[in-house]
């Protein structure tokens, strides 16, 4: 008396039509993304580079900088000798805050030019020469020396 009736789903041309139709244009616009992203994330690797590149410059030269400061320097303490240990200084904490806007920029250690040993020892060599001007009383060529060659040793680890 009772039939049972099952549901069928019958597929005519145009749902197939319709359903190629919709795939067609999704598989599309994925393809543009992919190009979008990938161009985009070439485009932010060649920029990352060039940020790079450039604060590695600006390092070398505030090196180079403070490295003529340094060599105005005489071996015997004169009034314009502060003058140029404050230059000096200036120019090696101008140095690691650019190294650390470099890691800031890279989101991490990667960013990192040079390590922080390098202004940590500087720090103690400016330190150390800042008292022997205030004193007056020694020779400052071995200090000096030293500054010099921590500073050519930090723009020598630069990358290029």
């Amino acid at each position: 008396m009772y039939r049972k009736v099952t549901p069928r789903f019958q597929m005519t041309n145009e749902n197939l039509k319709t359903q190629r139709g919709v795939l067609v244009i999704v598989c599309a616009v994925l393809l543009i993304l992919t190009v979008v992203l990938g161009f985009l994330t070439l485009r932010n690797m060649n920029y990352q580079g060039k940020v790079q590149t450039q604060i590695s410059q600006r390092m070398y030269s505030a090196s180079a900088s403070a490295i003529d400061e340094i060599n105005k320097l005489g071996s015997i303490v004169t009034s314009n000798a502060s003058a140029h240990l404050a230059r000096v200084r200036q120019y090696v904490y101008y140095m690691d805050q650019l190294n650390s806007f470099s890691i800031s920029l890279a989101g991490g250690e990667s960013g990192r030019l040079v390590k922080s040993d390098y202004f940590t020892t500087l720090y103690a060599d400016l330190d150390n020469m800042e008292t022997l001007i205030q004193l007056s009383t020694t020779s400052t060529l071995d200090a000096r020396t030293l500054l010099q060659n921590h500073l050519t040793e930090l723009q020598n680890a630069l990358p290029r």
